[in-house]
């Protein structure tokens, strides 16, 4: 048994890199060392074998292999989140929660999220706008409106306080590795203002129509399941699309033509922006046998990802995999299997994947409809924030005039 080879410079330098520079770093690793390569970060408490080939991600999406980071999301998801759960246990939260995001009743929420982005594209003013921060406030009021109705003003601003404390993902890590009693007391406190609001939204019972009207279980699993939706349903769709505006800011020909209404057109480009700009970087399981991996056979327990950035820019997938080109969507190539893949895969593919493709889509309408862009100056290098990978200085555009 072996490792593939990696980068041999200390942990703590491949962290930084990690964190400052993740898609230079990952693109660098995979000319020098090609398919398999192996990271050593402080945030995994072992070794991380990295692939990214079709063939490869579906043996890691389908081999029965551990989730693998959970630790490190507990002290804020829970620990009977689905994001942590493992194997039936996991399953069965899954089945529970998937109905509200799928199928009709995910349909009769896109009046909403068109009404809410329209409102937020209105207050738009000409000039230079930094579109992270907006995008967080609109699918934070997205979500927290799908899962509780209307008002808990209150609420948003405790959940968005607790999760700009861990923007960092250095200080995520050193979160989830600390014994309990010692975790960051900021951090602490900032969780417990949303539970303590959580508990009395709980005990109240859900409004009709809402998700929490839906969902069963103690008021702990509640607890842990509505703040994997409130976080995990906002932040990395609020990511995704602030790169969405970055992106169309640079190719303002593709906004004109979303304007002409084409929805076809307008589906290819919310993939494009998935493709070019995925959130995460790469989606980590751990063996629990032997497991083979090109010419090397990992030892159970050993960490092996599907590298999401490299599979979105596999040149023998994609052929010109750096251009931004919606067109390629609808040109009849449909990607193989295990080759575009955002939102990860397997049983562990993002429960709400639908639902942040379908407010993507109404997003990017609202702002072809209402307003036209410009890229400022300078580019947009992608920086680590908690696990996402966002857009370091904001995701500024400049608002023209219309």
């Amino acid at each position: 048994m072996s490792l593939p080879p990696g980068p041999t410079a200390p942990a703590a330098v491949q962290t930084l890199e990690w964190v400052a520079r993740p898609h230079a770093f990952l693109e660098r690793c995979a000319r020098s060392y090609g398919e398999p390569f192996t990271l050593r970060t402080a945030w995994a408490d072992g070794p991380v074998v990295l692939v990214w080939s079709p063939d490869e991600v579906r043996r890691v999406f389908t081999g029965g292999l551990r989730a693998a980071g959970s630790r490190l999301l507990e002290p804020f998801a829970g620990p009977t989140s689905i994001l942590v759960l493992e194997d039936e246990a996991h399953l069965a939260q899954r089945r529970a929660m998937l109905p509200p995001f799928h199928g009709d009743r995910m349909r009769a929420l896109v009046p909403l999220v068109a009404e809410l982005a329209e409102a937020e594209v209105a207050r738009w003013r000409p000039g230079e706008l930094a579109t992270l921060p907006r995008m967080q406030a609109l699918t934070l009021e997205v979500i927290v409106r799908t899962v509780f109705g209307t008002g808990h003003d209150a609420l948003r601003e405790d959940i968005r306080r607790a999760l700009d404390v861990v923007a960092s993902l250095p200080r995520l890590t050193a979160m989830a590795l600390l014994p309990r009693r010692r975790v960051w007391a900021p951090f602490r406190a900032a969780v417990g203002r949303v539970d303590g609001r959580l508990a009395d939204l709980i005990a109240a019972g859900g409004r009709p129509g809402t998700i929490l009207a839906e969902l069963e279980g103690t008021p702990g699993e509640l607890r842990d399941q509505i703040v994997t939706l409130l976080a995990a349903g906002h932040e990395t769709t609020a990511t995704a699309l602030a790169w969405g505006m970055e992106r169309l800011a640079r190719h303002p020909e593709v906004l004109e033509r979303v304007r002409d209404g084409d929805d076809a057109y307008l589906d290819a480009v919310v993939k494009e922006i998935l493709r070019t700009r995925p959130v995460l970087s790469i989606a980590p399981r751990t063996t629990r046998e032997a497991f083979a991996v090109g010419s090397h056979v990992l030892p159970p327990g050993t960490h092996v990802a599907a590298c999401l950035h490299l599979a979105l820019q596999r040149p023998e997938t994609w052929g010109d995999p750096a251009m931004f080109r919606p067109e390629r969507w609808l040109d009849g190539g449909t990607p193989e299997a295990y080759a575009f893949i955002p939102f990860g895969g397997g049983v562990r593919r993002c429960l709400g994947a639908a639902f942040a493709t379908m407010e993507m889509r109404e997003v990017v309408r609202a702002v072809a409809r209402r307003t036209r862009l410009s890229a400022p100056p300078g580019g947009e290098p992608a920086r680590r924030r908690s696990v996402a990978i966002a857009p370091g200085r904001g995701a500024r555009v400049v608002v023209l005039e219309e």
